[in-house]
């Protein structure tokens, strides 16, 4: 067992971490709500996709943190790094598994075909969506994390699968930051792009988490853990990612719009459609996790992970 003076001191750095993580919230409200559109004249596309993924993780690290050791993050950061960029240069060069695409000269810098911002993105809201399906599936305990490894993943996958329906017809349609080959049904957005997220995000998910499930094997030392406010934080910023992203429709600008392929969309269209699907997907996921994280304990003091009694599944 850890001795009181290292719980103690775990619990208080989770305090100030929780504090950081409200305060990097409301920033990123204030730049979702008006702070982003009123530095539009200033910033280009790229500055202000910097200063985004910069909020986003931020409130990935502080957060992540609470929980994981810095293995731990690193490991979940490292897989993201990998599997996201494999799998979408694979689909610049090949088409699968997101189908043909290739990003525009706006979104910056490039590691290989893909700009360095997308793994931020990968790691942060990734990092978000993993926490809130956690909760969805009540497994917020470390002791939980050898079982239903599984079921997490596949959680947790369509979860972060919400974000990029709700928000790609207006990432490739409207602000054409990237550009498809073969243009789909979802207001330009194919079908293929949102198999190659679930097939992604999964992979992303099942292997960190069989990793994680693997650590716990050997008897590793007594841990605090976090209570409710620590996962309702999580809920928290994946909601005003959401209610971000119906900010922008609800202002979005009426103009029309004429793919390479010769199909011709309305913005206001695409807007009043993305902020249908937030509201049914990506917020009522917020509401429901919410209203499961009632069920976890204020605060919990500590937990021995080293004799799981459950297995994956």
């Amino acid at each position: 067992m850890l001795p009181h003076h290292a719980t103690a001191s775990t619990a208080k750095t989770r305090e100030w971490l929780l504090l950081a993580g409200w305060a990097v919230i409301a920033l990123y409200a204030a730049w979702s709500f008006g702070l982003q559109r009123a530095l539009a004249s200033v910033l280009d596309p790229f500055t202000r996709n910097l200063m985004e993924q910069a909020l986003l993780t931020a409130f990935f690290l502080m957060h992540a943190l609470g929980q994981w050791r810095a293995r731990e993050l690193g490991a979940f950061a490292l897989v993201c790094f990998v599997v996201s960029n494999l799998f979408e240069n694979l689909s610049v060069l090949y088409g699968f598994p997101f189908g043909g695409f290739h990003h525009s000269e706006a979104t910056g810098p490039r590691l290989f075909n893909i700009p360095w911002l997308a793994t931020p993105t990968y790691m942060a809201m990734g990092y978000v969506s993993w926490s809130v399906a956690q909760v969805l599936i009540g497994r917020t305990h470390a002791e939980h994390w050898r079982a239903r490894v599984l079921s997490a993943s596949v959680v947790a996958a369509f979860v972060f699968t919400m974000w990029d329906l709700s928000n790609d017809a207006v990432f490739h349609t409207i602000n054409k930051a990237f550009f498809y080959d073969h243009p789909g049904p979802w207001f330009g957005v194919p079908v293929s792009n949102f198999a190659g997220w679930l097939l992604t995000t999964f992979i992303i998910f099942g292997a960190f988490g069989a990793w994680l499930a693997r650590e716990t094997k050997s008897a590793l030392p007594d841990r605090s853990l976090p209570g409710r406010g620590y996962w309702q934080q999580a809920i928290a910023m994946y909601a005003v990612v959401a209610l971000g992203s119906i900010f922008r429709n609800l202002t979005g600008r009426a103009f029309d719009i004429t793919l390479p392929n010769g199909d011709t969309w309305q913005s206001g269209d695409i807007y009043a459609s993305m902020t249908l699907t937030t509201v049914f997907t990506m917020l009522f996921c917020a509401i429901l996790a919410a209203v499961r994280a009632n069920d976890i304990p204020v605060r919990i003091e500590r937990a021995s992970i080293a004799n799981p009694r459950q297995s994956p599944s």
